[in-house]
C-alpha cells in the first residue's frame, strides 16, 4: 500500500523522465542546426571526421547538462513538494491519529485540532457530527441493552411463576397439565433467547471490553466438570487431549460462554452412547461429535439458523461464539469427516 505522497511522486518521477528522455534528441537537434547555420553563415566546411567529431560533441554536452539541469530540477521540486505536502495534510494526519484514539466505550468526543484549510476543517466537521451521533447510538442502545433484561425477564418470570402455582395447587386433569407444561417450555425459551439476544447486543456494543489472561486449559476442564451429568445423561463417552498451562487474552465472561456453548453444542446434538472427543494446543480448540449427514457451513453459525420444533436451544449459541471469536480475531471452523462433526477455534 503507497501512500497518496509516494503515488502523486511516482507519476510526477515517471513524467519527468520522459520528458528527459524525449528532450535530448530535441536539443540536440535544435543545437546542431544552429551549428549549421553558424558554419553557413561564415561560411566553414568541415571534414566529414571533424563534423563527426563536433556531432559527439554536441551530444555528450546535450546530455550531460540536461541531466545536470534536470536532475536539479527535480531535487529541488521532490523536497520542496515533500516540504509543502507535508504542511498541507498534517491537519489530515491529526485528524487521522484522533479518530485511531477513539474509544467508544470511554464516551469521550473527540476534540479535532483547529485547521485553516477548509477541506480539512469541512471534514472534522462531518466527522464530529458523525461520531456524535455514534455516541448517542451506542448510549441509547446500551441503555435499551440494560433495562430490557429487566423489562422482559420480569413479566416472563411473572408468567412462568403463576403457572407452576396453577400447575402445583389446583386440581388439573391430563390435558390441562399437559397444556400447562408445554407454556412453562414455551416461557422458558422466550427466557433462554431474550437472555442470548441481550448477550448478542451486549457484545456488539462492545461492553465486555476488558481484557484480561486466561487459563484456558483448566477453564476447558472445570466446563467438562460441571457438564458431567449432561454427559452422564446421554451416555457419551468423552475422549479429552488437553494441554496444560494453554493461555489466551480475552474477556473471562466471554471466553467462559464460548467453551461452554462450543460443549453444550456437540453434547446436546450427539446420538446417545455415541463418542464425543476435545483438544486442545497452543494454536487450536477442536471438539468432535458423531453425526450423519454435514451441516449447512454458510448458515450455521447466523441466527437462528437451527432454529425449529426439532431443536432443542436457542438458535444463537454458535452465533455467540462466532461474535465472540470475530471479536478476538480468532478463526472458527466447521468440517464434517468420516461422519464426524468437527468445529475449531484457531488462536
Amino acid at each position: 500500500m503507497n501512500n497518496l505522497l509516494n503515488r502523486s511522486l511516482k507519476r510526477f518521477l515517471l513524467y519527468s523522465g520522459l520528458i528527459l528522455i524525449a528532450g535530448i534528441p530535441i536539443y540536440y537537434l535544435a543545437l546542431s542546426r544552429l551549428w549549421q547555420y553558424e558554419l553557413d553563415e561564415h561560411q566553414i566546411i568541415l571534414t566529414p571526421e571533424a563534423r563527426r567529431e563536433d556531432s559527439l560533441l554536441i551530444i555528450g554536452a546535450v546530455t550531460i547538462l540536461t541531466v545536470i539541469f534536470f536532475a536539479l530540477l527535480l531535487g529541488g521540486f521532490i523536497l520542496i513538494n515533500r516540504r509543502i505536502s507535508r504542511q498541507l495534510w498534517q491537519p489530515f494526519y491529526n485528524t487521522l491519529e484522533r479518530i485511531r484514539q477513539f474509544d467508544l466505550n470511554r464516551q469521550q468526543p473527540v476534540e479535532f485540532t483547529p485547521t485553516d484549510i477548509a477541506e480539512f476543517s469541512r471534514l472534522n466537521e462531518a466527522l464530529d457530527k458523525l461520531l456524535s451521533a455514534n455516541m448517542a447510538t451506542y448510549h441509547r442502545q446500551k441503555e435499551f441493552a440494560d433495562n430490557a433484561s429487566h423489562e422482559l425477564q420480569t413479566p416472563i418470570a411473572i408468567a412462568q411463576s403463576k403457572l407452576e402455582v396453577l400447575l402445583q395447587s389446583q386440581p388439573l386433569n391430563d390435558d390441562q397439565f399437559e397444556q400447562i407444561e408445554e407454556a412453562l417450555n414455551a416461557l422458558s425459551r422466550v427466557s433462554r433467547i431474550n437472555k442470548n439476544l441481550l448477550l448478542l447486543t451486549k457484545i456488539e456494543n462492545n461492553q465486555y471490553a476488558d481484557l484480561e489472561t486466561i487459563k484456558l486449559s483448566a477453564l476447558v476442564t472445570d466446563i467438562l466438570q460441571m457438564l458431567e451429568n449432561f454427559l452422564e445423561e446421554k451416555n457419551l463417552r468423552l475422549t479429552t487431549s488437553v494441554q496444560e498451562n494453554i493461555e489466551v487474552q480475552g474477556n473471562r465472561i466471554l471466553v467462559e460462554i464460548l467453551v461452554q456453548n462450543l460443549i453444550n453444542n456437540i453434547i446436546r446434538h450427539s446420538p446417545e452412547g455415541s463418542s464425543i472427543s476435545i483438544s486442545l494446543n497452543k494454536h487450536l480448540l477442536q471438539l468432535t461429535n458423531a453425526g450423519t449427514s454435514p451441516l449447512d457451513a454458510g448458515r450455521l453459525f447466523m441466527r437462528f439458523a437451527t432454529t425449529g420444533s426439532h431443536a432443542p436451544g436457542t438458535g444463537l449459541g454458535l452465533a455467540i461464539v462466532k461474535q465472540i471469536a470475530d471479536r478476538y480475531r480468532w478463526k472458527i471452523d466447521y468440517q464434517f469427516q468420516n461422519n464426524n462433526h468437527i468445529f475449531s477455534i484457531q488462536f
